[in-house]
C-alpha cells in the first residue's frame, strides 16, 4: 500500500512537472520568439515588462522574474499560501526558460509579419494557459492581481470583468509607448489567447456535468471511474416502473471531456446501459474542479 501511494505521488509530481515546463515553455516562445522581435505587445504581466524594458534597458526575463515574485509576495500576503502554492512553480519557471531562450538568436517568423505574429502569440499563449490552468497553476499576472482586488476590495465584481479592466489598462497605456497599431495587434492577441485557453480548459474546470448511469455492471463502472479517472462517485438504489427491477445506479460529477470517457467505456462493456448527461451551472464543493463552498464565486 505504501508503495503504491509512493508510486501515486511520484506520478502526480512528473506529470505537475511536465505541465509546468510545457506552459512556461509555450508562453515564453510565444514572448521571445515571436511578439518581441516583432515589436508586439500584449495585455497581463508580458505587456507590463514590455512597457518598462522600451524605456529601461533591463533585461526582459530578469524584469519578468521581479514582477512575478512581486505578484507571488502579495498573493501570499493577501490570501495566503494555498494561493501562492498555484502560481509559484510557474513564476519560476517562465524567467528561467525566458533567460535560456533570450540566449538564442531566433525568431519563429522568417520575416517581421505583425498581424501573424500577434495570432501567433494568442495561440501560443493561450495553450500555455490553458495547459497551465489544467494541473491548477498560474503564471501569477493578471489574473491572480485580478483575485486579490476582488477577494479584498470588490467582492461584488466578477473576477473576469477585473482580469479585463486590467488588461485593458495595459494595452491603451501600450498604444501610448508604442503606436495605436500595436495596442490593437494586442487586443487581437488577447482575444486569441482567451479563446484558445477556453477550448483547452472545456470539459476541465469550466463546464460540469452529472452523468446518471443505469448499468448492468455498476461496480465496474466505480472501479473505473474511482481508480482510473480519479472521480468521485455516488451510488443510488433505483427501480424502472415498467419492470419493478431494481438497479444500482451510478452518479459522477465530471467535466464533459471526462463524460465521454465514461461513454467509450460502457460502450466496450455494457452497450445495453442507460445514461443521463446534464450540465450544471455550478458545483460547489472541495473535488477537483469544483468552487469552493466558503470562496465568493468566480462568476
Amino acid at each position: 500500500m505504501m508503495d503504491e501511494k509512493k508510486s501515486d505521488k511520484g506520478k502526480k509530481f512528473l506529470r505537475s512537472a511536465i505541465v509546468v515546463v510545457c506552459s512556461a515553455f509555450a508562453g515564453s516562445a510565444a514572448q521571445i520568439f515571436v511578439m518581441i522581435p516583432n515589436g508586439l505587445t500584449s495585455g497581463g504581466l508580458p505587456g507590463i515588462v514590455r512597457i518598462i524594458t522600451h524605456f529601461m534597458p533591463w533585461n526582459y526575463s530578469l524584469v519578468y522574474y521581479c514582477f512575478g515574485m512581486a505578484v507571488v509576495a502579495l498573493v501570499y500576503f493577501t490570501l495566503g499560501w494555498k494561493d501562492v502554492q498555484k502560481i509559484i512553480a510557474l513564476s519560476i519557471a517562465y524567467p528561467v526558460i525566458m533567460y535560456g531562450m533570450e540566449q538564442v538568436d531566433f525568431c519563429l517568423l522568417s520575416h517581421k509579419d505583425p498581424f501573424l505574429a500577434s495570432v501567433l502569440v494568442g495561440v501560443l499563449y493561450g495553450a500555455a494557459t490553458g495547459i497551465g490552468f489544467i494541473d491548477g497553476f498560474s503564471s501569477g499576472g493578471t489574473d491572480s492581481i485580478a483575485r486579490v482586488i476582488k477577494f479584498r476590495l470588490m467582492k461584488h465584481v466578477p473576477i473576469g470583468r477585473i482580469m479585463l479592466f486590467l488588461d485593458g489598462s495595459v494595452i491603451v497605456m501600450s498604444a501610448f509607448v508604442f503606436d495605436r497599431n500595436v495596442a490593437f495587434y494586442a487586443l487581437i492577441t488577447v482575444f486569441i489567447t482567451s479563446k484558445i485557453t477556453e477550448s483547452i480548459l472545456l470539459g476541465i474546470s469550466g463546464v460540469q456535468v452529472s452523468v446518471a448511469v443505469i448499468t448492468k455492471e455498476p461496480q465496474l463502472l466505480v472501479d473505473f471511474v474511482m481508480h482510473e479517472m480519479h472521480r468521485g462517485v455516488t451510488t443510488y438504489t433505483s427501480t424502472g416502473e415498467y419492470t419493478k427491477t431494481e438497479r444500482r445506479s451510478v452518479q459522477i460529477i465530471c467535466s464533459p471531456r471526462e463524460s465521454l470517457q465514461i461513454k467509450s467505456f460502457l460502450a466496450e462493456h455494457d452497450e445495453h446501459a442507460f445514461v443521463t448527461v446534464t450540465k450544471l451551472s455550478s458545483v460547489w464543493g472541495l473535488g477537483r474542479g469544483f468552487s469552493d463552498i466558503h470562496e465568493v464565486d468566480n462568476n
